[in-house]
């Protein structure tokens, strides 16, 4: 038959099947997009959920901060 020729197999899209809603591990954030929750998990640490974070750009507008010529020296992780 001419009209069954051109009948493709349908897909399944498994609508039975609820999708996952795994809570991201930093509060407030659950809601949010794939790429800043990526981002996110780079910065924290998701055993904890904290993270520490040294502002030493400042230097470029307020002069240098004595003791972090060499923050890798300085301050050892």
């Amino acid at each position: 038959m001419a009209d069954l020729d051109a009948v493709k197999e349908t897909k399944e899209y498994y609508l039975d099947i609820p999708q996952k809603s795994e809570a991201f591990y930093l509060k407030g954030s659950n809601a949010l997009g794939w790429g800043m929750q990526n981002r996110l998990a780079r910065i924290f640490n998701p055993k904890t959920g904290r993270t520490v974070m040294l502002a030493f750009d400042h230097g470029y507008f307020q002069g240098a901060t004595t003791g972090l010529e060499r923050i890798d020296v300085n301050i050892m992780p």
